[in-house]
């Protein structure tokens, strides 16, 4: 075997995971792969049996800290792949002849590259493998022991952070005040009342437990119910937020010391709304960058993989990305890693045959404007879901009309009776066009009125009222916004610089809205609007479905 050179990288601090990677013969069945692992959060999705909850245990296997300072779990930051997944040890000899089989995990330590075997070895004591993370051609300038595990604090969250606190027997469920500190409670209800609204959290944290479920996680106390009385999405957040809370403890402890950290999550969608996994998404990034984090997930939802891919809500110049492996029996990563062609996988489906064969339902806009906001709140995947529901592909236009002859186009060509209207709120449907069932009103706050239900207008008293929040959910939404450091100050100077933009008329709020609109997308403007007003989002979305549903049978 040629010797592995290890050279400096760079004069950083952080422990960083580069990438997994798979030679042949195949371990189990993953052969002639390389998973790169992005700076921030990677989000590795495929078919179930493909091989994604091995690939996590070897990854955490190879990282941890097995000895100091413990998580807010209870244990050392680290977690070993025989209490992850199976390995038997039949599986050990195979791989001890075949070296070649064995994976290799390469990271970044402070600047050094250092490439760790995956080695099997016998744990004959509990009947089943282990893995060794043994350095390959170890060089005299690694920092990190033959043996040893690289030295990046590791948490990993399965699927046991699910196990019901309702369902247990209540003799072996423990519940205690939590001694976490201040700064750490914080973070944890913080990162709480930003994923899931409505649900607020206080900072009466307990300590819950479940006698042999091996479960142990910290709640947020809750100020309508009790802490043990929480949904499956709540229980599995409050293990992230545990683990979030745990990074911060550590971080503060060890001050200079502290290199960064890797979060581990098996099906990080399990139980969320899928309102929920896009808050979920913008908030563990936002953390896993206050935190020097890394964030390795696996997923089976489309939501959580638009809400990550740059074809969706992410962007090709942040640091994440997503993984699709397809084929089970022998795995890859596809080669069309497009949002359309995973989405398309997901659910075997026969791309070409089927796109040719579907008809386009136009969804006409009073303006480009008005399609603008319809894509922030029906983002690609969504739509191209929708259309695969009801056997259409559907196409979004700007027409430049108002609305009022946007309604009454169907009255001269009975063709746009098959289109989908889509009016500004501040324009009226008569019965008449309501009896059609394909023409509705894009979503505005309650209570607005007039021109300022225009969604030009919407957003923009959406960031006045950010500009002057000094608390509540507007003063939160300002801190979700994308820009680093988000303040008032900013955004006045963004999008009202020298008190320009302050009328709310038709013309003048098109054309501020056509010159911030790279800004508008840039702060994620469009999309913290929509995860704050939920509710009339919610009803759009229904409304629209249901068009989409009454048009689409009249073009077959």
């Amino acid at each position: 075997m040629a010797k592995t050179q290890i050279v400096a990288t760079n004069n950083d601090s952080r422990i960083l995971v580069r990438s997994i990677e798979f030679g042949h013969p195949p371990f189990r069945k993953l052969s002639n792969l390389k998973l790169s692992i992005a700076e921030r959060l990677t989000l590795i999705a495929g078919h179930n049996g493909i091989g994604k909850s091995t690939i996590l245990g070897l990854l955490t296997n190879t990282f941890g800290l097995t000895e100091g300072p413990k998580s807010y779990f209870g244990d050392h930051f680290y977690a070993n792949i025989e209490k992850i997944v199976y390995l038997a040890l039949d599986e050990v000899e195979p791989s001890q002849k075949q070296l070649s089989s064995q994976p290799i995990v390469v990271s970044d330590v402070e600047g050094v590259i250092v490439r760790k075997r995956c080695a099997m070895t016998k744990r004959v004591k509990e009947k089943r493998a282990r893995v060794v993370p043994r350095t390959v051609d170890r060089a005299d300038n690694d920092p990190v022991g033959q043996d040893a595990k690289i030295p990046l604090p590791t948490l990993y969250l399965g699927i046991r952070r699910l196990a019901s606190i309702g369902e247990a027997n209540d003799r072996d469920v423990a519940v205690s005040e939590s001694t976490m500190h201040v700064d750490d409670r914080k973070v944890m209800v913080d990162f709480m009342n930003a994923v899931i609204l409505g649900v607020e959290v206080t900072t009466d944290v307990t300590e819950q437990s479940i006698k042999g479920a091996n479960k142990r996680t910290s709640q947020p106390g809750y100020k309508h119910h009790d802490a043990l009385a929480v949904s499956m999405g709540q229980d599995s957040l409050g293990s992230i937020a545990t683990a979030l809370a745990s990074f911060s403890k550590l971080k503060r402890e060890q001050d200079a010391g502290y290199r960064g950290g890797l979060l581990v999550i098996d099906e990080l969608d399990v139980g969320f709304h899928p309102h929920a996994i896009d808050r979920l998404a913008k908030n563990l990034k936002a953390y896993a960058k206050k935190l020097n984090l890394q964030i390795i997930a696996t997923t089976h939802s489309p939501r959580l993989i638009e809400a990550i891919h740059p074809d969706g809500a992410g962007d090709r110049r942040a640091p994440d990305t997503v993984v699709y492996l397809l084929d089970t029996t022998t795995p890859r990563i596809a080669e069309d890693q497009s949002l359309q062609a995973i989405i398309d996988d997901m659910s075997l489906r026969e791309d070409m045959p089927v796109k040719a064969s579907k008809p386009v339902l136009g969804v006409y806009f009073e303006d480009e404007e008005g399609k603008q906001f319809f894509d922030a709140l029906v983002p690609a995947a969504r739509k191209a879901a929708l259309g695969n529901k009801y056997g259409v592909r559907i196409r979004p236009i700007g027409l430049g009309v108002g609305g009022s002859n946007l309604i009454k186009l169907p009255d001269h060509d009975p063709i746009f009776k098959d289109r989908v209207l889509i009016v500004d709120a501040d324009t009226s449907i008569p019965e008449r066009a309501a009896r059609r069932k394909n023409t509705l009103k894009l979503p505005c706050p309650a209570g607005a009125s007039g021109t300022d239900r225009s969604p030009e207008n919407v957003i923009k008293n959406f960031i006045r009222s950010m500009i002057t929040a000094t608390d509540g959910h507007l003063r939160q939404a300002l801190l979700q916004l994308s820009p680093p450091n988000p303040s008032s100050d900013k955004l006045l100077a963004a999008f009202f610089p020298d008190n320009t933009g302050q009328s709310n008329d038709r013309d003048s709020s098109k054309s501020w809205w056509t010159g911030h609109w790279e800004k508008l997308k840039r702060w994620g403007i469009l999309n913290t609007w929509i995860a704050h007003h939920s509710v009339v989002v919610d009803h759009f979305l229904d409304e629209f479905e249901k068009a989409v549903a009454a048009t689409s049978r009249r073009l077959k």
